[in-house]
């Protein structure tokens, strides 16, 4: 018997220690045996190993993943059937990016799951914030003034991606040249061609960021799936929280999703003229719902270059489930998706959520393969909130390569922590709370403002440098946009990466110089 009075299981290496009571029904996602990477070192492996340029690789893993996923299923859908009929196992939902299922199922349930060869782990799922699980779609309210809002911005939408881009007469944000943004520009890359999906809470119904909107042009406005990709209406991206179309339109009082944008796309379509975008020809996918996997495999099937992530879960224990996000972004990164976010603000100088030394940095932005940014104030000081590395891998299921002894040092690159105007609500700047400026009334209850703070912002700075790369040389496999993007930062702190700073603050004019450079000696 368990200290609780229930009766033990056998242990089961297949199985994660906490499904241990056999009628309680748990949350879980069960990981099949094959994948693209089955554990720690074979994505580093294939990185040095493979020959095929980034547009050959994203339809090779596409074809790999989906046709390992479906070859998987074909062998474990009859005990699945047999669990459901029983009654220990509902809610199933299949997923690709990592090939496996999530699902409500009795700790029973999930033994025999454990005990079948075609599985390599049954986790208990630790994020609620993002269920994996299937659930009901919840009726939406004023689904025709969503309607209402996507005809305008389909009438002021438009393909600006082939003018060019000219910074003459236009006012740009310090930040932006800080990281050399309006250099890069000189060299003829704004950003053109690239896509960024952006999981977020969406974004304002701007004028500067409407036109920046990655647009599917296979569906229209009509109630249907033209498309047939399961999703219906996804003009601009897709509302993954609430299972809808709508994935525009933030709040009066979180403009967060329409700030980060603006760092990395921002147009000069504004009173002032201003371009906030450090890649102002590139286009942004709205995806709402932040750690969906169902959003990632949408970035990936639909074309993203680059994946912009508002979120962290810090003081969270999350065991062996943090290898499913791991393989997760392995997977996206290997399909030439380059992820990227914030570090965190969860320094000793935090406010409110400040962690111990090596937990500052969370999933997903402590995994190796995804960019994580620090970040600095205008005076180059670095802010005592600006969380820091490093971080452990040990005790993570596939996974134990950076153990205390030797941790893994993040985070990666340094950006520029706020300060600067971004988009947002003018009411934000008129609460005395907020401290923050009005810059520019647009109208329309939007305009910029000055005074926000936080990694949040430090991580679209290398969403934008990641995509002015990317304009250059579209050929870049997502781990050699990392390495070029660190071997180009300016060292900040101490020599070499370290745990402050990273590689230093990031320079677009190198990246983007080094990156075609890297296309020359390839031809």
């Amino acid at each position: 018997m368990t200290g609780g009075g229930r009766p033990a299981f056998a242990e089961v290496d297949r199985l994660d220690p906490v499904l241990d009571d056999p009628a309680k029904t748990y949350p879980v996602f069960v990981r099949m045996e094959e994948q693209l990477f089955r554990k720690a070192g074979e994505y580093e492996a294939f990185c040095k190993t493979n020959k095929k340029l980034r547009s050959e690789l994203r339809d090779w893993v596409l074809e790999t993943l989906q046709s390992k996923s479906n070859a998987s299923w074909e062998q474990i859908e009859g005990m699945i059937g047999e669990l459901q009929k029983e009654g220990s196992l509902k809610n199933v939902k299949r997923y690709w990016i990592v090939n496996g299922f999530a699902c409500l199922a009795t700790g029973k349930a999930c033994r025999r799951l454990a005990e079948s060869d075609l599985v390599s782990f049954v986790y208990l799922q630790r994020i609620q914030s993002a269920p994996l699980h299937a659930r009901p779609v919840r009726a939406l309210q004023n689904q025709e003034r969503f309607k209402s809002v996507y005809q305008s911005v389909i009438q002021e939408w438009k393909d600006d991606s082939a003018e060019l881009f000219s910074a003459e007469g236009l006012t740009i944000p310090w930040n932006v040249k800080r990281v050399k943004g309006d250099l890069a520009w000189a060299e003829g890359t704004t950003g053109s061609g690239v896509t960024i999906a952006l999981m977020d809470t969406g974004m304002m119904v701007s004028s500067s960021l409407v036109r920046a909107l990655w647009r599917n042009r296979k569906e229209e406005l009509n109630g249907k799936d033209d498309d047939g990709n399961g999703y219906v209406d996804d003009l601009f991206g897709y509302d993954f929280n609430r299972q809808f179309w709508y994935a525009l339109g933030d709040g009066p009082a979180i403009t967060h999703g329409s700030m980060c944008a603006g760092i990395m796309v921002g147009r000069p379509l504004n009173k002032l003229k201003m371009v906030t975008g450090i890649a102002p020809r590139a286009r942004v996918m709205a995806l709402r719902g932040m750690g969906h996997l169902k959003a990632y495999e949408y970035a990936l099937r639909n074309g993203a270059d680059i994946l912009s992530m508002s979120y962290m879960w810090p003081g969270r224990e999350l065991g062996n489930f943090r290898g499913i996000y791991r393989l997760a972004h392995e997977h996206l990164a290997a399909g030439g998706i380059v992820s990227v976010g914030g570090a965190g603000n969860f320094g000793p100088g935090s406010r409110r959520a400040a962690q111990p030394a090596g937990k500052q940095i969370a999933l997903p932005k402590d995994i190796p393969c995804v960019i994580a940014a620090a970040g600095i104030l205008k005076d180059g000081t670095r802010p005592g909130f600006s969380s820091a590395g490093p971080c452990y891998w040990e005790d993570v299921k596939f996974y134990g390569d950076y153990p205390k002894s030797r941790p893994l040092t993040k985070p990666d690159v340094t950006g520029c922590i706020g300060g600067y105007p971004v988009w947002g609500r003018p009411g934000l700047a008129r609460n005395p709370r907020t401290r923050y400026k009005l810059i520019s009334d647009e109208g329309r209850s939007m305009g910029l403002i000055e005074g926000p703070k936080g990694n949040s912002f430090s991580g679209p700075h290398a969403g934008g440098v990641a995509a002015l790369m990317l304009s250059a040389n579209p050929d870049l496999n997502a781990w050699e946009v990392k390495a070029l993007m660190e071997q180009t930062c300016k060292d900040l702190g101490d020599k070499g990466k370290d745990p402050e700073f990273g590689a230093g603050l990031l320079d677009a004019l190198a990246a983007v110089q080094a990156a075609k450079a890297l296309q020359k000696k390839a031809d």
